[in-house]
């Protein structure tokens, strides 16, 4: 999964992101973007939430490792992202691992 993130769109993500006027909701739009473009590229046979995490967490890895910089604002956003979109899918996880 992280060699098929195409360099563009780290690029894109890593030039939104670094502009400091956008707010909170913009970045996160961002994201979301960025995620459905890459959720397009892959196959359905894992869960949708699944998927979104693993490569939210990978973008942000990517970001991070383009523009070192950007570490704690790709940091913040993507965990936001999570917390708004993903919140019940990381409990559902947190819970079955305790088990």
């Amino acid at each position: 999964m992280d060699r098929s993130i195409p360099p563009g769109l780290v690029n894109g993500l890593a030039l939104q992101l670094r502009n400091t006027s956008r707010s909170e909701e913009d970045r996160n739009r961002d994201l979301a973007t960025a995620l459905e473009q890459l959720l397009q590229a892959y196959p359905r046979d894992m869960e949708k939430e699944k998927t979104m995490l693993v490569l939210a967490l990978l973008l942000a890895k990517k970001v991070a490792s383009h523009t070192p910089s950007l570490l704690r604002d790709v940091f913040h956003t993507t965990v936001n992202f999570i917390n708004q979109n993903l919140r019940t899918y990381v409990r559902s996880l947190a819970r079955n691992g305790m088990d």
